[in-house]
């Protein structure tokens, strides 16, 4: 049960008291205030009302529970949670991106706590979050799926969703000689130790992958797609392919 106490400005007890009500907050253990059936308090209260409340999120169906490694969570009806950790704070994920998120572990898998609460993305239709260990991205054509690293890093610096890659239509996996990719709307992401992080797309990919990808006899790209005599060509490790309009 909570007490409440009175507390005389400009005390010793005053600052005591401050601090106490703030660790309380971190902590999600602060008095909470009911709503539906269950009560919702500290930093997943305080979360809970920036990301929009009841409108938004709707009731909660739990009660706030203990996550992995020191964390705390609680369900909403609206198919959201808010998850807090001492490391990250507290950040409410929801729809897809939670079911991709959970179905890949939760916090305990590879993408850990969200870092922020589901966002929509600001050009072409879609939303995602950001994790402690990657990024999940969704739109209506393509799903939710996982991206993390170097990959996503490349992505980025392309210009993410609105590059001529679009949105991540697969997690990220296993290739050849230990190296990893994703696939994208209009191209993919390969990753190795030797060759680093390089996208591929357009006709020089279609060529490419014809000849087994990463797989065959050119193996990975070691660089990006470049302009060549009028056309676009690209370096692999077993040699160029080249394209003319």
């Amino acid at each position: 049960m909570a007490r409440l106490y009175r507390i005389l400005p400009g005390s010793h007890s005053t600052a005591l008291a401050t601090a106490v009500l703030a660790v309380a907050l971190t902590a999600g253990v602060a008095h909470a205030r009911p709503i539906g059936p269950f009560e919702v308090g500290g930093a997943i209260e305080v979360e809970y009302d920036a990301a929009g409340g009841n409108a938004a999120l709707g009731d909660p169906t739990t009660p706030e529970s203990d996550a992995a490694n020191g964390g705390k969570y609680q369900d909403f009806e609206r198919n959201a949670a808010i998850y807090w950790n001492a490391a990250v704070g507290a950040h409410q994920i929801g729809g897809p991106i939670l079911e991709k998120w959970r179905g890949l572990g939760a916090e305990s898998g590879a993408l850990r706590y969200p870092v922020t609460r589901v966002e929509q993305t600001p050009v072409k239709a879609g939303s995602f979050s950001h994790f402690q260990g990657g990024s999940i991205y969704w739109s209506v054509g393509t799903a939710a799926h996982q991206l993390g690293g170097v990959i996503r890093d490349k992505w980025n610096s392309l210009g993410s969703e609105n590059s001529p890659l679009g949105f991540p239509i697969t997690d990220e996996a296993a290739a050849k000689n230990n190296g990893r990719y994703n696939l994208f709307n209009d191209g993919a992401i390969y990753w190795s130790q030797k060759t680093g992080a390089h996208a591929v797309w357009g006709a020089i990919r279609l060529t490419w992958e014809s000849r087994a990808g990463a797989n065959g006899a050119y193996g990975y790209p070691t660089g990006d797609e470049y302009d060549y005599e009028g056309g676009k060509a690209q370096d692999f490790e077993g040699g160029r392919i080249t394209w003319q309009p």
